[in-house]
């Protein structure tokens, strides 16, 4: 089943309205492809080349809003937007998808380790 729906979208920089598609099961692999397929879009359309530090630069920024929000949630409430924090967290797991890529690394290989090894710290 896809659902889809339009809506506008700054994405580093760049406003474009994007096509959202919500798919209701996708393979981890499917969806790895999918973020680096976007995620190569947008580097045409800046004509960058992706390297392992500019993304990891651009997933500490991401944090940096991340965080600014929960302050301002505190803090400055007038500052305060729930869409921020979303979007960061949006942009953020985009980042890591990307970051693992140019590692060589499955996405699903790399979260199925991490249960493994969290099961077995359980005692699991």
């Amino acid at each position: 089943m896809v659902e889809q729906r339009f809506c506008k979208a700054k994405v580093w920089g760049f406003e474009s309205s994007l096509r959202l598609i919500k798919i209701k099961h996708m393979e981890v692999k499917d969806f790895q492809n999918k973020i680096i397929e976007y995620d190569d879009k947008w580097d045409r359309k800046r004509k960058s080349v992706p390297n392992e530090q500019t993304v990891f630069n651009h997933l500490v920024e991401e944090v940096g809003e991340l965080a600014r929000q929960y302050v301002n949630r505190e803090m400055r409430k007038d500052q305060y937007d729930e869409k921020e924090i979303e979007d960061a967290i949006g942009d953020m797991l985009v980042l890591l998808v990307r970051l693992a890529d140019l590692r060589g690394l499955d996405i699903e290989e790399v979260i199925s380790n991490v249960i493994k090894e969290g099961e077995k710290r359980l005692g699991e």
